[in-house]
């Protein structure tokens, strides 16, 4: 008989509720599933339901209704009914039971069966049937002891006389209580009294029904809205009748009127409720995310599918335990879990994330949005947390923050600043190496951009803004240029940044991502080594003037010996001539190398 897997189809809450009584038929009326509470309260019936038809559980009178609003459902899928209607048994002793009816469909979407969820209302039925039967039996209002038992009646009986106006003949003092207007105080008839109580939007439906059960001598029955005298809406119910003299004529219109704003209170708030329920369980149980109930002691008391699948427990396994069960282990932060318990002892909502651990021990990251559960009254009633696996997310946040912590070392290590600007909103970002290069206080009243134009060096601020531009315009991709900076101290100091081109798929430029370094030194020493080598070219070429100038009489003498033959010692004139040209190639060497020297400077 449970084929159909109520299980699947309905929250356990529901399906071991000692307050709603679950039924799913097929179409014609045939029982495939009952809870356990229908089973006791119709027991006297059968032990078989599955041979039973829901109509054979109804009393006759009330067979048409059940019929009708199934006949609804059908027609309308998305639709809900509620009826309210009496047990079937012999006699006067029966229950009242609402049911709301809706349709059950297959997964192609086509309506298969029917399903109704019932919740007792004798109590509220019989006061309403019972006083209805007093009223239509009070014949006297002068009966003092009569009087006195109707005024302790928690509701008010009227008689009005059968004319066109419904001239009042009695109001018990009831109506005081409900109303805030003593009898005296309404006018001698219903119609232009009592009726401008009526909330607006409810006079006409509330005459029709009336006109049309005398017209028809049956008894009638409505709820509707009146403004108490304190402008507070409240909803009442009204029954009565036309009592008619011998000849059939209609003498009077006896009836009362009962409060049932608190009723209709519960009721909305059930409504509200079993919505509620339906969205919860549809939503839970088609949820990736883990999701768990427990009761006001923090006890689990149901899991969908998503917190087995993440966790490895099923819900037999994790039933009865509390919530946090799994934060146990060497790595758990125990703050957290001491936050997590207090929110729960305190009722109070959090989300958070935690190291948890799997049914196999494998670690897990748990982002948890919990929440305490209250009913209409405020009552505590329990907890609901969802649960997301984070576990990628944080290994990629643990990795991204490893990648920063070394790419701050290196960038820290060679005294490397990052700047960005964000090209939709004109934003500029510098890390505090930026802000110490360019002598300033990470300030938020002197933004990076400011900073810039202030310290560029004017002779360098039209190159660079030049450069930026054709970034910003696309015209280039990457760039790198080396400008001055004048510090606050006045000291200058030499920049070489570099910079690219951040897009979207779509070839938007979204940010310039840069760097700059401090160079300052560097230029310095490569001014120093042009001062050095200028100083070498002038020392060598004075030195090879100087010494070339001696030389070249040397060789002139010797040219004039060697012509006039007066040198009477030949090997010592060859070891001159020697000497005198070896000097020479050693002059021309200098000056090849000094050459050579201002060509590699002037690369």
């Amino acid at each position: 008989m449970n084929h159909l897997k109520a299980d699947k189809l309905f929250p356990e809450q529901l399906l071991n509720s000692l307050i709603f009584s679950v039924v799913v038929t097929d179409l014609g009326g045939r029982f495939k599933y009952v809870n356990p509470l229908f089973q006791y309260k119709f027991s006297h019936l059968s032990t078989d339901f599955s041979q039973l038809n829901f109509a054979q559980t109804v009393y006759a009178d009330d067979v048409k209704l059940c019929n009708d609003a199934a006949r609804e459902c059908i027609k309308n899928p998305d639709k809900h009914i509620t009826v309210t209607v009496r047990k079937a048994s012999e006699g006067e002793d029966y229950f009242w039971t609402t049911w709301e009816i809706s349709v059950l469909k297959n997964e192609e979407g086509i309506v298969e069966g029917i399903v109704s969820i019932g919740h007792d209302v004798t109590n509220t039925q019989s006061v309403i049937n019972k006083t209805s039967d007093l009223t239509d039996n009070v014949k006297t209002i002068l009966n003092q002891q009569l009087q006195k038992f109707v005024d302790h009646i928690p509701g008010v009986l009227y008689r009005f006389i059968a004319d066109e106006n419904y001239t009042i003949e009695f109001f018990s003092d009831g109506i005081e209580a409900l109303t805030g207007y003593a009898s005296s105080e309404l006018s001698i008839n219903r119609r232009a009294g009592y009726n401008h109580l009526i909330f607006k939007d409810d006079i006409v439906m509330v005459d029709n029904a009336i006109e049309l059960a005398i017209a028809n001598k049956h008894k009638y029955e409505v709820e509707y809205r009146i403004v108490h005298k304190d402008k507070e809406i409240r909803w009442v119910f009204e029954r009565g009748g036309a009592v008619y003299d011998a000849e059939q004529n209609k003498t009077f219109i006896d009836g009362s009127i009962f409060d049932v704003t608190s009723r209709k209170k519960v009721e909305a708030a059930l409504e509200r409720s079993e919505d509620e329920v339906k969205r919860l369980a549809l939503v839970a149980h088609n949820t990736t995310n883990s999701v768990l109930i427990a009761d006001t002691n923090q006890q689990i008391i149901w899991v969908n599918d998503g917190f087995t699948r993440i966790s490895g427990y099923t819900l037999d396994e994790v039933r009865g335990k509390k919530i946090g069960y799994s934060l146990e282990g060497p790595k758990v932060d125990q703050k957290a879990k001491t936050r997590l318990q207090y929110s729960l002892d305190n009722k109070l909502s959090f989300k958070e994330e935690f190291l948890s651990y799997t049914k196999s021990g494998n670690p897990l990251w748990l982002e948890v949005d919990c929440q305490p559960l209250f009913d209409e009254n405020n009552v505590h009633i329990g907890f609901m947390s969802i649960e997301n696996d984070i576990t990628r997310r944080q290994q990629a946040q643990l990795d991204q923050e490893e990648l920063l912590q070394r790419l701050t070392l290196a960038t820290d290590s060679a005294q490397i600043g990052i700047w960005e600007i964000d090209i939709a909103t004109n934003n500029i970002i510098w890390d505090d190496k930026m802000f110490e290069m360019y002598g300033y206080e990470n300030d938020p009243a002197f933004p990076p951009y400011k900073i810039w134009k202030r310290t560029v060096h004017p002779e360098d601020l039209d190159m660079m803004q030049k450069i930026i531009g054709q970034l910003i315009d696309g015209k280039r991709e990457i760039d790198s240029a080396v400008y001055r900076i004048t510090t606050p101290n006045g000291r200058v100091r030499h920049i070489e940044s570099h910079a690219i081109v951040k897009k979207s798929p779509s070839g938007k430029i979204l940010r310039l991502i840069g760097t700059n370094r401090n160079i300052t030194e560097d230029i310095v020493v490569q001014e120093k080594l042009k001062t050095q080598n200028k100083v070498l070219r002038d020392i060598a070429f004075i030195q090879s003037h100087e010494v070339r100038r001696p030389l070249a009489n040397i060789l002139g003498v010797i040219e004039v010996l060697n012509s006039s033959n007066s040198v009477n010692n030949k090997e010592i004139f060859d070891h001159l001539i020697e000497s005198a040209n070896e000097l020479d190639m050693q002059i021309r060497s200098i000056v090849k190398k000094t050459n050579n020297l201002d060509g590699l400077m002037a690369s």
